[in-house]
């Protein structure tokens, strides 16, 4: 098992992007990314170019696409073929886990594409940290993961389409606890950790542990809220059920761990 940092949200030329798949992959190597998915706007043209180019660079590219209405957007994660996006919310998600795959709620509070579907049965998964958290002193996120469902894993997601935009691969990084490069099996199993960057300070469940890695002189804010001073810069404490979080002293969300 190891801890493998990446981008669970990111465009090409398939859709909106601004590179090749090619160039996706040399700049998410050259940031120090261990994979990157490539969710390309209800097409998965992208997929059968996605294994050669991660050689090349040297990066894992997951397939995806990220299925996409005026009403809200979802990434289904996985080599799964095309998912209708036509068809009701609730079917994307039968049929993404019909076929093996995962399903993930995108940026539920982005401003004209925020989540409006209704969902008899929720997917297990939702994009918490988008970049369109740009003030995290807000807490609205964490509220919305909290009242839709506390149970749901956070992902986070830069949704990167050009280095135009200012807005970095890997901005917010996830990190995911793998059975070697299985980062699918290790996003089922909840294992995930989200950082605002890929050299930002970092929390990690692990055991029953919570772990604060270069972290020093940050605040550990407790599933209570309840907030402690962390010195030194890998400090272990006692976990309870629920999220933590690293906070700066702004109070500006920095890490995330459910």
């Amino acid at each position: 098992m190891r801890w493998l940092a990446g981008d669970l949200h990111s465009h090409t030329v398939h859709s909106d992007g601004a590179l090749t798949v090619d160039e996706l992959a040399s700049l998410a190597a050259a940031g120090g990314l261990d994979f990157v998915a490539v969710t390309d706007h209800n097409t998965v043209s992208h997929h059968p170019a996605l294994a050669a180019a991660g050689r090349r660079a040297g990066v894992l590219l997951l397939p995806g696409q990220e299925v996409t209405r005026d009403t809200g957007h979802a990434n289904a994660f996985g080599d799964i073929g095309w998912i209708d996006f036509r068809r009701p919310a609730a079917d994307w998600l039968t049929e993404t886990e019909r076929r093996g795959g995962l399903l993930s709620v995108n940026h539920p509070l982005a401003n004209d594409c925020a989540w409006r579907h209704p969902m008899p049965r929720r997917p297990r998964f939702a994009e918490i940290w988008h970049w369109t958290w740009q003030d995290r002193r807000w807490g609205g996120p964490l509220a919305w993961w909290l009242a839709w469902d506390p149970d749901v894993i956070p992902l986070g997601g830069s949704d990167f389409h050009s280095p135009a935009q200012g807005r970095p691969l890997g901005a917010p990084t996830t990190w995911v606890q793998c059975p070697g490069d299985d980062v699918l099996a290790g996003i089922s199993a909840g294992r995930i950790a989200i950082s605002s960057g890929r050299d930002a300070p970092l929390v990690l469940r692990v055991g029953d542990e919570i772990v604060v890695h270069g972290g020093d002189g940050t605040y550990l804010v407790n599933p209570d809220g309840g907030r402690r001073v962390v010195f030194g810069d890998r400090r272990s404490f006692r976990a309870n059920p629920g999220p933590y979080r690293l906070e700066s002293s702004d109070n500006s969300v920095i890490a995330l761990v459910a």
